[in-house]
């Protein structure tokens, strides 16, 4: 039989898809503190087999192929992984090319081939893992652990009488907001319940409400450690508000799984 290649193309590792990777990354984002030289993060073999591994770095404005104009080093490019193997990728930043007054969004990828056997006849899939890597130049005012209060929320009704949730970031740094959730005055929860949103510095995002504005806001974010915060605000219609953090100790704050 002809051996038939496949090539799964993941667009995230928060993707939804029947394939379970072999390999599993040391964290589900990347800091790059601008203070220092280089970030690394760690890549292991949890499969029965071989692999080989692909590693890359893109502008998260160009799409998934390699972008080289990038002042930034990555290595081991390409390396091989036993089972139970693991393997330290480095991410070098050359010192200059970077814009020095916001923190930059850049997406690292992970390519997992299996290992080839002649005659086996069986299907071949490799699997790529997509993580968000955040370069935090040094010296940016605030605290990005504080971003989420920050953030500018607005509950606002357009010409057509659809209502919207906005939020904007007048923060230098990104914000990575999960399960945002409207509470209906009624119902309990809206059907947009769910939604997660990253929005960069200095700009605005906006959901769509299905049903008249609510009276609870509630959402998480990610810390710069994998952990999520949970967050509440009641909203104010027409007026800009901010979210403050849950004051229930159980949900402020929860630490994820490196396999999210």
């Amino acid at each position: 039989m002809k051996r038939l290649s496949v090539l799964a193309l993941l667009l995230g590792v928060f993707a939804a898809a029947p394939l379970q990777a072999a390999v599993s990354l040391s964290g589900t984002r990347l800091v790059f503190d601008g203070r220092f030289r280089e970030v690394s993060i760690e890549a292991r073999n949890r499969g029965t087999e071989e692999v080989l591994l692909q590693a890359w770095l893109s502008d998260a404005n160009e799409g998934p192929e390699p972008s080289v104009n990038l002042p930034f080093v990555l290595t081991p490019p390409l390396s091989r992984l036993a089972p139970e193997g693991r393997q330290v990728l480095r991410l070098m930043y050359e010192g200059l090319g970077m814009p020095a007054g916001r923190e930059s969004l850049l997406h690292l990828y992970v390519l997992e081939i299996p290992r080839t056997r002649p005659g086996d006849g069986l299907l071949n899939i490799a699997i790529r893992q997509r993580i968000n890597v955040l370069f935090r130049p040094p010296g940016l005012p605030g605290d990005p652990a504080a971003t989420p209060q920050h953030l500018n929320w607005t509950l606002v009704r357009d010409d057509s009488g659809v209502h919207r949730l906005r939020v904007e970031n007048p923060t230098v740094f990104h914000a990575a907001l999960l399960n945002i959730q409207i509470e209906e005055p009624r119902q309990g929860a809206s059907p947009r319940q769910g939604d997660d949103l990253l929005v960069p510095p200095g700009e605005r995002r906006e959901l769509i409400l299905v049903r008249s504005p609510a009276q609870h806001l509630q959402f998480k974010a990610l810390t710069d450690y994998g952990g999520q915060r949970a967050y509440r605000a009641r909203p104010a219609f027409g007026t800009p508000f901010n979210a403050s953090l849950s004051a229930d100790p159980a949900q402020s704050e929860q630490k994820v799984s490196s396999h999210d």
